[in-house]
């Protein structure tokens, strides 16, 4: 079974009273890229998210956005020390009844007193939060893979299809090698016949002829391309990702069509290599969508 690099997943759950939205994004990549986005009071959890992530993925352009709602999505907090804050009001108009001066006390005389305000960070059980969001991040890869393995499953379609192409023409080049020795021995004949203008030797036209046909048999050729074919189908069934695999064998396939053209000296020949080619190189982009 196939599966993309290409998908979407998000996942949903609260956490105390925060509501969390994760959502995970994927797009082809030769290797594994994850890019981690979240609040700033959650960086200590980007390092875990990753690894999870590399635990679910083997290749891809990973990107997780990690949305808080609520809850302590603030690392600190100011608390007023209200019971020092009267006693400064309680000071204030006791020297202004010794002073005979009226009080006049601004926010900002008030904001100037450090000891009035006091910087506290919020708890967080940082296990328990990290456990939690982990299961969140589940639900998200969850969806991802299903999303992928739905593309896997139209593209393993779409590969069927081409090999299926490529065999017809490959049997075709098969039964057309077959008339094209004999094309070409009847061509040297003919050629040597007439810048003779005699008699034929025989026998070394026949180790001639045997040279030739050694030369233009591309019977090899066609059964490594075939037995690529049958490697690949068995590949489409496979359990495990396979894109790399799948990358090397089309890149054998091609060098061996290529060897099919050269060695055949054909034109009809030529014609159905330029066409398998095509198809190959289709095959090749969506390749690239394969984990």
């Amino acid at each position: 079974m196939l599966s993309s690099m290409t998908g979407f997943g998000k996942g949903e759950g609260r956490i105390n009273d925060m509501d969390v939205v994760i959502e995970v994004k994927s797009v082809n990549s030769r290797y594994l890229e994850i890019f981690v986005a979240l609040p700033k009071f959650l960086t200590f959890l980007e390092e875990p998210v990753r690894k999870h992530i590399r635990e679910h993925l083997q290749r891809g352009n990973i990107h997780c956005y990690i949305n808080v709602i609520g809850g302590n999505s603030i690392p600190a907090s100011y608390k007023v020390n209200t019971s020092l804050l009267k006693s400064f009001i309680a000071t204030v108009r006791e020297i202004a009844e010794v002073t005979q001066i009226e009080p006049q006390v601004s926010m900002q005389d008030l904001l100037t007193q450090p000891e009035l305000l006091s910087l506290e960070e919020n708890t967080i059980d940082r296990d328990e939060l990290e456990k939690q969001l982990l299961i969140i991040l589940d639900k998200a890869l969850s969806e991802l893979h299903e999303m992928e393995v739905k593309e896997g499953d139209y593209i393993s379609r779409i590969f069927l299809d081409r090999l299926q192409s490529i065999e017809d023409q490959i049997g075709t080049i098969t039964h057309l090698q077959k008339e094209n020795v004999q094309k070409h021995i009847n061509t040297m004949r003919a050629r040597i016949t007439g810048l003779l203008n005699d008699e034929l030797n025989e026998a070394s036209f026949h180790q001639e002829v045997l040279q030739m046909a050694d030369k233009l048999d591309i019977s090899e050729e066609i059964d490594r391309f075939n037995s690529h074919i049958h490697q690949f189908s068995t590949y489409l069934k496979s359990q495990t990702p396979v894109g790399k695999r799948l990358n090397f064998l089309l890149q054998e396939m091609n060098r061996e069509v290529t060897t099919m053209g050269n060695k055949a000296s054909d034109s009809k020949i030529s014609q159905f290599v330029v066409e398998i080619k095509n198809e190959l190189e289709t095959i090749r982009e969506q390749v690239q969508n394969i984990q």
